[in-house]
């Protein structure tokens, strides 16, 4: 909290004195002899001296009140001191006006505790034109491109809100591509275009939320390096989305706990308080963490490797995805959608430690549909062969993902969970732990239906949660995800984006400079 502390003398000022001074003032109007007088009532020459001296003092303290209320009203106050310097010049008047116009620290600060108008003090912020670049070098990573420069808004690492830096609250659009075949007439089609009007509010938050995932995604990939804990990669990911978003529980922040999963492990870890993990230089690190604006959720993921050994595994599901969102579209079947995914997937093989692996798909992993408030919405988009001939639909929100392993293309849980949620229905049971009531109430507040991890919990206060969250979990209230895995020394690389089907065209709301590198589907 900051407190300011208005001068006593500033409250004085603003009223007529009632002092000594005003009871021989009065005397003299009275024409009441006093010792300064003489002997015709005419003031004595020192009494004349005083006199004078006395006006010289009230002049000063008039100057002086006049420069403390310039911080209060500047432009009136700027009006009369020009005025006042046409009709006299002297020094102390001149030495206010200096110091006024350089800015001196008194009257900054009295400026800042008034609230004056930003447009005064613009020569104290510092031109982001000089100081942000965009540009980022991606070299260190494997399959991961360049950030390109441009015009950008933002610090590394980030400080600066959206809301800041985009005024009109109008966010950009994400990568439009046309529906091929039957559905390519809805670009130009009247009735499609009015449709989108509809829902111009929600699209907007879907593009403030992915805006956020962009700046935060190259902050991260400043500052992912081996030799970080994992649990510092996470939690440094996660407290700038909420400073970016301006996080505020349900209203905007975080959709889900950044995941680090590492080598085997495929999705659903991050780490616990205490955990010591660190990321090695021979690590692959799938990176993923949502954002959100209104619940309208954003679900995007990248895989780090440093050792170019890797090149081919993380290509394979580069390319898989890429394949994917190609693929999707209003009307797209499912089954066709994965027997896509899986040839392009299963085309790559890698070499690891002198032996040849075929990359494969994780068969039991899947993109999914995406609503408000909640992430994995129903439908399942496969990343192999044989499923479902369900179709996509107009206006519906998917996250494309897949996943290439070298292991036996199965994953199962894990130890150590961290994922919790929310169970969508809004089941209930009674509880006879007060705790466990408490905590669900925590829960509900801040997290509602959308994904949250005990870390989290821990931060808000609940600390020693596990015996209370232990009975939501048994009784089926609060849904548990523990880590997902493949066999040990196997290694899993994921990709993964945001589309939005439009009654005109399909919008990719995720994908930016770090992805678009080696494969591009569209060209």
């Amino acid at each position: 909290f900051l407190f300011f502390f208005q001068a006593e003398d500033g409250i004085r000022d603003s009223v007529a004195s009632r002092g000594l001074g005003d009871v021989y003032k009065r005397q003299e109007y009275m024409g009441i002899y006093s010792a300064n007088m003489d002997a015709k009532g005419e003031p004595q020459a020192e009494a004349k001296a005083d006199k004078k001296e006395g006006k010289e003092e009230k002049q000063e303290k008039v100057e002086a009140q006049e420069v403390k209320k310039e911080a209060v009203n500047p432009p009136a106050q700027e009006e009369k001191k020009k005025k006042k310097k046409k009709k006299k010049k002297k020094t102390e008047s001149k030495k206010e006006e200096s110091e006024d116009k350089k800015g001196g620290e008194e009257i900054k600060a009295k400026a800042c505790e008034h609230k004056e108008d930003p447009s005064k003090l613009k020569e104290e912020k510092k031109d982001p034109k000089a100081t942000y670049t965009r540009a980022l070098d991606n070299s260190i990573f494997r399959k991961l491109g360049n950030w390109k420069e441009g015009e950008y808004k933002q610090t590394s690492p980030p400080t600066v809100t959206l809301d800041s830096q985009f005024p009109s609250g109008i966010y950009q659009t994400g990568v439009i591509f046309e529906y091929p075949g039957p559905n390519n007439y809805r670009m130009a089609n009247k009735e499609s275009k009015e449709k989108e009007k509809l829902f111009e509010v929600d699209y907007n938050a879907l593009r403030k939320a992915a805006e956020c995932h962009k700046q935060v995604r190259r902050f991260a990939q400043a500052m992912i390096r081996p030799g970080k804990t994992l649990i510092e990669i996470a939690t440094s990911i996660e407290n700038e989305v909420r400073k970016v978003i301006k996080a505020n529980k349900l209203e905007a922040g975080l959709a889900f706990p950044c995941g680090t999963s590492i080598n085997n492990c495929a999705a659903h870890f991050t780490a616990n308080a205490g955990d010591t993990k660190v990321l090695a230089h021979g690590d692959v690190m799938k990176v993923g963490f949502g954002t959100h604006v209104k619940v309208l959720l954003i679900d995007s993921a990248f895989t780090v490797a440093f050792d170019p050994m890797f090149d081919n595994l993380l290509e394979a599901s580069k390319q898989a995805t890429m394949t994917g969102v190609k693929e999707s579209g209003i009307d797209a079947r499912f089954d066709e959608i994965g027997e896509r995914i899986q040839e392009t997937m299963e085309s790559h093989e890698v070499e690891i430690k002198g032996k040849t692996y075929k990359v494969h798909c994780v068969k039991n992993l899947n993109g999914h549909l995406v609503a408000r408030y909640r992430i994995h919405a129903g439908k399942s988009v496969p990343i192999v062969k044989g499923g479902p001939q369900t179709k996509m639909e107009e206006g519906e929100i998917y996250a494309i993902e897949t996943f290439g392993t070298t292991g036996k293309g199965h994953v199962a849980d894990d130890v150590d969970t961290s994922h919790y949620m929310r169970n969508f229905d809004g089941k209930t049971a009674p509880l006879r732990n007060p705790k466990s009531k408490a905590l669900l109430k925590l829960i509900e507040d801040n997290f509602g239906t959308l994904a949250f991890c005990r870390r989290w919990v821990d931060d808000l206060g609940f600390e020693k949660h596990f015996s209370a969250l232990k009975p939501l979990v048994d009784e089926g209230i609060v849904k548990s995800y523990p880590p997902l895995s493949d066999i040990v020394g196997s290694y899993v690389s994921q990709f993964e984006h945001t589309l939005l089907l439009r009654p005109t065209c399909k919008e990719v709301l995720s994908i930016a400079d770090d992805y678009q590198t080696l494969f591009n589907p569209y060209s």
